[in-house]
């Protein structure tokens, strides 16, 4: 417990210094290297047993959160197009050894992966810096707090596994329990923001109070959906963690997991269904 909890201490402070900078290109480079750490950490679990395989599949996965960006933009349906050809002519070429489905695997998480958490790049590029730090806190936030409060509820008052085959350790107690956490932070964060951007900027900010109440239920599912589905995952490759990176937590994926699917939800929500207005 000691060595999790000075890990996540670690981790926000890095957290901090990545916000601080979100305005700029280091929260695309800060992406990029969790997108590259999460996408190795998986290749590594499916071991598809070719360098070749797993580096296309890096590289591509490491050029996603920059796609934003105009220079990359304009050339991404080339680089889309380089990428699925490589692909095709290594398995062409080495068809003897490699078969279709490890070419299939690696498509589907060198795009999964990064594409979700590229979703932060999209909400501040689509709602602005005010808004866009705003939805990023929150989306993380509902995703990290449900998963923390799950944890100490379910160790504390779990007796009903919810998934006992895919995740022995989750029950419908922590389940119910994250959901109350991730509300009650998320309500208390966005009154706490609303009323800072308010005093530091002079510019009024109307939360929607009953639409993250009636929501974040929907968030803490979708974060329960994302670590079941890295789960599910493990279980059929046979390990326990996806890396030992992160002391108490595992790998990068481990701690990225339930994120995956809240990022997207709280970005359709940035547009149309506003938690926030200036």
């Amino acid at each position: 417990m000691k060595q999790r909890i000075i890990t996540a201490c670690v981790g926000l402070c890095v957290l901090a210094v990545v916000l601080a900078k979100f305005d700029t290109w280091a929260l695309n480079l800060a992406v990029s290297v969790i997108s590259l750490l999460a996408v190795g950490e998986v290749l590594h679990v499916i071991d598809s047993g070719s360098r070749t395989l797993t580096g296309i599949g890096l590289i591509f996965s490491v050029l996603i959160p920059f796609s934003r960006i105009a220079a990359i933009r304009a050339v991404l349906p080339i680089i889309i197009y380089a990428f699925i050809v490589a692909l095709f002519c290594l398995l062409l070429a080495r068809h003897e050894k490699m078969h279709v489905e490890e070419v299939a695997m690696t498509v589907f998480i060198c795009i999964l992966i990064p594409l979700s958490l590229s979703t932060i790049i999209g909400i501040r590029d689509h709602r602005g810096i005010v808004q866009g730090f705003y939805y990023t806190v929150f989306a993380l936030m509902a995703a990290w707090m449900a998963d923390t409060g799950a944890y100490f509820a379910g160790l504390k008052f779990g007796k009903h596994k919810m998934s006992p085959k895919i995740s022995p350790k989750k029950t419908v107690e922590g389940a119910i329990g994250g959901a109350v956490t991730a509300l009650v932070f998320t309500l208390l964060f966005s009154w706490m923001y609303a009323e800072g951007v308010t005093e530091i900027l002079g510019v009024p900010v109307e939360v929607n109070y009953l639409r993250i109440a009636l929501l974040s239920p929907v968030l803490t599912a979708s974060s329960i959906l994302g670590d079941l589905s890295a789960s599910v995952l493990k279980r059929q490759y046979g390990v326990k963690d996806y890396g030992s990176i992160m002391p108490g937590h595992g790998g990068i994926m481990d701690r990225f997991d339930s994120v995956l699917f809240v990022l997207p939800a709280v970005f359709l929500l940035s547009v149309y269904l506003p938690l926030i207005q200036l």
